[in-house]
């Protein structure tokens, strides 16, 4: 064993620069797994940390209390054994008008609700920044942690609210960590205000809504408990449930969690491939010396724990490096993601992440290690000391000959003969070259496909409106719908297409006729083709009794395209015919799409509310926004659409930052295979380039025909990972985005940066190869004498 650790740590000192390329590519591989591992290992804590430590109720209840008495739901929820407490009803009233913050607006919708002392026992509100008074003051607001990041609010500012036409100021007070709307994608989110502080700023007429939360013993019984109501209460109201909230704040980690695994998965699919390489080039280098060394007494299974424990000592150094280097990482991102959640003392246990992937990449390296290393063990002594194992190749092959043309550079002809006579080598290269060029090409239009979200809105479940107005029906004199679409009817220049439309809920009832699951949809004046909107499956509703279901919600009840629901909407049940599957990751998967002669069949005084605006390419959107709240003052009010909201542009810088950072690393990759390859081929065929220096060839000239033979590889690689990568990088995200309401990515291919990524790589590719090529200047012609 002596003896081994001794030749050991001769061969580490001598390969030092192959050992420490394959180190790095060790230590980058194991960074992106343990990281990818850590992720979807915590990402779910904060979230069930923020929810239990402040209480939450796993179902808050939202309904007008002319339909719903309180007193009596109260007194139902509180009898049950399932149920740990009942939340005192909290009034509430909806702002839907833009906020006014500095002049500018907001394009938000908030709930505005009375904070009281209920919620120091159950739903509590964390104070994160302000003055922990108990309650908002009269005449202030709290605002949930995203406000201050996405909208850049500061405490003092003022902040006005569009009620009854008047505009209503209230001062920003605090920041808190509100456990139900921990997430920016919440549209209406929530604001507290000063007990008792409704009727100051809206009629008591209007004070209608009430919310109630509802805290389980157990959460796991939610789904027994929900049917158990609904098949003992006649409720008419709104609910939102514990899914839908951790949903919300953990579906775009879950995304990143998942990419970086994939992938991670595939470096190490890499890095295994350089291992192999390089331990079946040590042995081929070390032809002779194995030889000498069973001459001296060394057994087949001494020669292969030489090369296995080379790799073990190599990964023993390499592995907990990168190690340490994802904790950090996974310290800044969770960090990051606790930050605004305010919990104290956050604590995670990353030992299991870490000793699965770092059980996993040893174990893979020992095994690709041990089976590359077999070789030396079935070396004959005797032919090893007398031939040095250098092998010509086979020069003369139909792939030798393509590179044989007299107009070609002769470096270039050579590096084709180079690359083509070794067929392992080319493949090896090949399968390298391809795998990384797959994952470069993936990030690239992955990041273009988040990044022209606005240009193919439909295909997310957005429609195709630039602007959408909100007509008013709460003031005094409200406009009309005939009479809003007459006067929008003027702007024929600017306006290319309208989509009035309303919001609706709706119950779908149980056999039995109870309600299992309430949903909200959208209702459409007009044909819903118009709005620029797709399906998956079947078509459009058109009849009274169609409706079309968004992905989640039929994958839930387990319907397609020619089924029926029965539902209870309007006061009423009905029973529709689904025409069509959509999908839609604006509502996370969940919703409907009716068209208006079927709800005017439940309700004849329906009318819509909003107006999605198509506009004309060439009209500014903004200042159309102003020209129409000039115009129409007080009885309007206009909305960004969905996909230009904070919250959903952050989800998709972050996306395109997450894949930067992978397409980064694989580039890094290939830097290092392309130098270790180079490094490992110049050692092996040391020979041959004495001989060609004899010829004529100086080191410049040989260092031009390995960095043809590096380019032709990369070129091999590229003819095979773009069309891999452009057929399976849709299938990959369909696969990753399903749960968040997406099971047809909308795959955009980026053609300019395709070619742009392809060009950093070639030159950094050849780069590589360059530098790695200098070792030629060490081999001169006293080389010959080994022979």
């Amino acid at each position: 064993m002596k003896s081994l650790l001794l030749l050991n740590s001769k061969y580490l000192v001598k390969r030092k620069r192959a050992f420490v390329l394959v180190g790095l590519s060790l230590i980058l591989t194991i960074l992106l797994l343990s990281i990818a591992l850590s992720l979807l290992r915590i990402i779910e804590q904060p979230f069930d940390i923020t929810f239990n430590n402040q209480k939450a109720s796993e179902i808050l209840l939202l309904f007008d209390v002319r339909s719903d008495d309180k007193d009596k739901l109260v007194q139902w929820f509180s009898n049950q054994e399932e149920v740990w407490g009942v939340s005192e009803p909290s009034p509430f009233i909806m702002v839907n008008a833009p906020l006014i913050h500095k002049g500018g607006e907001l394009d938000l919708s908030v709930q505005l609700t009375e904070h009281h002392s209920g919620h120091l026992v159950q739903d509590e509100i964390r104070m994160l920044k302000g003055d922990n008074s108990g309650h908002p003051n009269h005449g202030e607001i709290w605002l949930p942690t995203h406000f201050e990041g996405n909208y850049g609010l500061k405490l003092g500012d003022t902040l006005g609210l569009n009620l009854n036409g008047e505009l209503r100021e209230l001062k920003i007070s605090a920041f808190v960590v509100d456990p139900h709307y921990l997430s920016a994608i919440f549209n209406p989110t929530r604001a507290w205000v000063a007990p008792g502080e409704l009727p100051f700023l809206a009629p008591l007429s209007e004070l209608n809504n009430t919310m109630i939360g509802v805290r389980l013993k157990d959460g796991v019984d939610l789904d027994t408990f929900w049917k158990h109501f609904n098949a003992s209460f006649d409720y008419s109201g709104k609910s939102l449930q514990y899914p839908l909230f951790k949903r919300a704040f953990t579906s775009f980690y879950t995304l990143l969690g998942a990419v970086l695994l994939i992938f991670s998965l595939m470096g190490l699919l890499i890095s295994l491939l350089i291992i192999k390489h390089t331990v079946s080039s040590h042995v081929f280098s070390d032809y002779r010396q194995i030889g000498v060394l069973k001459g001296v007494g060394f057994t087949p299974g001494n020669m292969v724990l030489l090369y296995l424990m080379q790799l073990g000592i190599l990964a023993l150094i390499a592995l907990p490096l990168g190690l340490m280097v994802s904790w950090f990482v996974v310290r800044m991102v969770v960090n990051w993601m606790v930050e605004p959640l305010g919990i104290p003392n956050f604590t995670y246990n990353l030992s299991g992440p870490i000793a699965l992937s770092f059980g996993i990449v040893f174990l893979l390296v020992l095994l690709v290690s041990f089976f590359s290393a077999r070789k030396a063990g079935l070396v004959k002594p005797v032919e090893a000391i007398r031939n040095t194992f250098q092998k010509k190749g086979n020069p003369g092959g139909r792939t030798s000959r393509t590179f044989s043309s007299l107009w070609l550079p002769l470096s270039l002809v050579l590096g084709g003969r180079l690359l083509s006579s070794k067929k392992k080598n080319l493949v090896f290269m090949g399968l390298h070259m391809a795998g990384i060029v797959f994952v470069v090409i993936f990030c690239v239009n992955i990041s273009n496909s988040f990044d022209k979200i606005h240009n193919d809105r439909t295909s997310w479940g957005f429609d195709n409106a630039d602007v959408v107005i909100n007509r008013k029906s709460s003031i005094i004199l409200p406009l009309k719908h005939g009479e809003l679409m007459e006067m929008l009817g003027t702007y024929k220049d600017e306006i290319r297409s309208i989509s009035p439309f309303n919001y609706s809920n709706l119950f779908i009832l149980s056999n039995e006729n109870r309600a299992i699951k309430e949903i909200q949809g959208k209702v459409y004046s007009d044909a819903l083709s118009k709005t620029g909107l797709g399906n998956i499956e079947g078509n459009h509703p058109v009849a009274p009794n169609e409706l079309s279901l968004c992905i989640g919600t039929a994958e839930e009840f387990n319907k397609r395209p020619g089924d029926s629901v029965a539902v209870f909407i309007e006061g009423q049940k009905k029973v529709f015919t689904i025409s069509g599957i959509y999908q839609d990751v604006g509502s996370l998967g969940q919703g409907f799409r009716l068209q208006e002669k079927a709800m005017l069949g439940l309700n004849p005084l329906f009318e819509p509310r909003f107006y999605g605006l198509e506009l004309h390419q060439n009209v500014d959107r903004d200042a159309f926004r102003s020209q129409l709240e000039e115009q129409f003052g007080e009885t309007i009010q206009t909305e960004l659409s969905i996909e230009e909201r904070k919250a959903m542009v952050s989800m998709v810088m972050n996306v395109r930052m997450a894949v930067l950072t992978i397409s980064l690393f694989f580039v890094l990759v290939l830097v290092l295979i392309i130098y270790n390859h180079q490094n490992s081929y110049i050692q092996q065929h040391k020979i041959s380039f004495v001989k060609l220096k004899s010829l004529g060839f100086t080191s410049k000239n040989l260092r031009m025909v390995l960095l043809w033979k590096t380019v032709l590889n990369l070129a091999l690689g590229v003819s095979i990972g773009i069309p891999l990568s452009l057929w399976w990088s849709p299938k990959i995200m369909n696969m990753l985005t399903a749960d968040i309401g997406l099971v047809r990515f909308p795959f955009i291919p980026y053609p300019t940066g395709m070619v742009m990524a392809m060009v950093a790589l070639f030159v950094l590719g050849g780069t590589a190869a360059w530098f790695a090529g200098s070792a030629i200047r060490k081999i001169n012609f006293r080389i010959i004498s080994d022979v």
